[in-house]
């Protein structure tokens, strides 16, 4: 028997089966039999694991603490925000003028609306999926779950219009600090490091130190430029290392992909510095991602998949900045 040896050593362990195997089957000489071999070569091996496609992380949960409280039937929410104003002064005995202190409340207002979809199958395909040994119902539910995920961080970044939902990354109450050089690309590290400095200690002066920063998140590029740009040259430590060391405020750096695009016009980085804490801002969630029992149609069965999102509560805007142009 001769084999062709530039073929795999799968093809040619193979054509050794079929030669061998064919005249015993009675297919060596009918018409058919090439498309019965390769059939049984689909049959050979087939592989266990399944490769899906990577998708970025959703990081919205990760970097906005959630406010899980509203209730689901709620179709909107209402915080309140008290001011006071107290006053002494120096009075003589039988003063009659004693100022007055007073407090009062101003109400802020958010919507809460629903986020649906659904997955299908037919009495077929589950009975393919048992014959595959592939769980049909639970990858179809996982892709369900993901959508909503991916509206949801789409939504807590920047909102959604149509609604009047807020996000974190625009919210219209938050003008952005002004850069001193910029484009760090080709900015050195102490251009950045005061580009930086500006942003962080903006929060600190506007507030009168009342709300300190902690988090700095960046666009992809300028995150890795902080990681591989060296601080000096006398220095071991990249501009991202030195920065967390020194800097008397911040206490976490981290990256999202969403800040690429996310600056005024929408078409070029936005850096965003906050304290990263609920007492400053929220992801209103009143009801997670759940399912619903199967809906019969015909021979097929529906899924209907629900979730609601208030969008992003900003009690305190002073205590987030952002920085475009970097």
């Amino acid at each position: 028997m001769e084999f062709d040896l530039d073929k795999p050593l799968s093809d040619l362990r193979f054509d050794a089966w079929a030669k061998r195997i064919a005249p015993e089957i009675g297919i060596a000489d009918r018409e058919d039999a090439n498309e019965t071999l390769f059939f049984a070569r689909q049959l050979e091996y087939v592989y266990s694991q399944t490769y899906d496609v990577k998708y970025p992380e959703f990081k919205a949960r990760l970097f906005i603490p959630l406010d899980s409280s509203v209730p689901t039937g709620a179709e909107s929410y209402t915080y309140r925000m008290f001011d006071e104003i107290a006053m002494a002064k120096m009075i003589a005995n039988y003063a009659d003028d004693l100022p007055d202190v007073t407090a009062f409340g101003t109400e802020f207002t958010g919507k809460c609306k629903s986020m649906g979809n659904a997955y299908s199958y037919s009495i077929q395909d589950i009975r393919r999926a048992q014959m595959a040994g592939m769980p049909l119902e639970t990858t179809l539910a996982r892709v369900a779950r993901r959508g909503h995920e991916a509206f949801l961080d789409q939504i807590a970044a920047f909102g959604h219009a149509a609604t009047g939902l807020v996000g974190f990354l625009n919210n219209p109450n938050i003008t952005p600090v002004s850069v001193i050089t910029g484009n760090w690309a080709s900015a050195n590290a102490d251009q950045i490091i005061a580009d930086l400095d500006k942003l962080v200690n903006s929060i600190v002066t506007n507030t009168n130190g009342i709300h300190v920063p902690d988090t700095l998140l960046l666009p992809i590029a300028q995150f890795l430029r902080l990681n591989n740009l060296q601080r000096s040259a006398a220095s071991d430590k990249t501009v991202l290392q030195w920065y967390l060391e020194n800097n008397p405020f911040i206490k976490n750096i981290d990256h999202w992909y969403l800040l690429d695009l996310a600056d005024a016009q929408g078409d070029g980085p936005r850096a965003v510095c906050y304290q990263r804490s609920p007492d400053v801002l929220q992801l209103v969630v009143p009801q997670e991602f759940e399912q619903f029992p199967p809906q019969a149609k015909n021979l097929a069965f529906s899924v209907p998949c629900h979730s609601r999102c208030g969008g992003v509560k900003m009690v305190y805007p002073l205590a987030v900045a952002y920085m475009d142009g970097i």
